[in-house]
């Protein structure tokens, strides 16, 4: 995908996307290319920024995950969360409107999930072999792996001071295009699926796209008049649901519930990148 902005071409392949979802992309980023290109001799800058992720997955549900077990309310019962980390990288354009707002667009690809592991008490029956008692305790581990095209629209606003360093928080919606999805179970160390969930394809157990809120908070940092380093947190909360419509009418709940409640991603971490502003470069405040 070649993407043209006031005379500069930004090249990058495409992921692996559902042709529906690319539709949506080329729109939004063409959308995009017509604002910045419009604006882009005076106050244009671009550059490329990461950001190591503390990731989240909730609520919490088990779809079958816990299957094997005899007592019913260990069946339904939720795990332990696990600390997951993930990250997300790319390019970050954006076009300052005066010396206080700007607008901010970061073109990233990022991987988020969940961990799960808990002990219950058994026995729990899987093929391999029976484990456990109820006076002996069954390992369960779960892990979600996702990752996301995402596409952060933000507007950014700027203290008024600041020779070597300005504080910044920008704020806006964020879509997200799934481009991987992964679910691993291991009961006593074995493999597992539960096997009403064995033959669905990823796209029925987890939803193409996601959109949410996205939050940066930091220091825009110097080096020149032209370039400079952008440090702060990145925060991130889901507001549509990741869960398929196959997984959504299996049945299987957490907590005992009895009606279904939606899962969402959200992740916060520390942000580092590198920014060139194009043109006459930062000006004195």
């Amino acid at each position: 995908m070649n993407l043209h902005i006031g005379g500069f071409c930004v090249i990058f392949t495409a992921p692996n996307i559902a042709p529906d979802n690319m539709k949506k992309i080329y729109a939004l980023l063409s959308l995009l290319t017509l604002v910045f290109a419009a604006q882009a001799q005076t106050g244009f800058d671009i550059g490329v920024s990461g950001t190591f992720n503390s990731t989240w997955i909730y609520t919490q549900n088990n779809y079958g995950t816990l299957a094997p077990f005899q007592n019913p309310v260990i069946r339904t019962s939720e795990m332990d969360y696990l600390p997951t980390w993930g990250g997300n990288g790319g390019i970050t354009l954006g076009y300052n409107f005066n010396r206080f707002v700007g607008l901010k667009v970061e073109l990233q690809y990022s991987t988020a999930g969940q961990k799960y592991e808990d002990n219950f008490e058994g026995p729990a029956i899987i093929p391999e072999d029976t484990f456990g008692s109820p006076s002996e305790r069954v390992n369960v581990k779960r892990q979600i792996k996702l990752s996301y095209f995402q596409i952060p629209v933000l507007v950014k606003v700027m203290t008024k001071k600041g020779r070597v360093a300005k504080f910044f928080a920008a704020i806006g919606p964020q879509f997200g295009f799934r481009t991987f999805a992964q679910e691993n179970v291991q009961v006593a160390d074995f493999e597992y699926v539960y096997s009403p969930t064995a033959n669905f394809k990823t796209n029925e157990k987890f939803r193409t796209f996601d959109m949410g809120i996205a939050l940066q908070l930091g220091t825009d940092i110097y080096c020149t008049d032209h370039l400079y380093v952008e440090v702060g947190l990145n925060v991130y909360q889901g507001l549509t649901d990741i869960n398929g419509k196959k997984l959504q009418d299996l049945g299987w709940y957490s907590q005992n519930d009895v009606e279904y409640h939606r899962s969402y991603n959200a992740r916060f971490g520390l942000m580092v990148g590198l920014h060139y502003i194009i043109g006459r470069g930062r000006e004195d405040y």
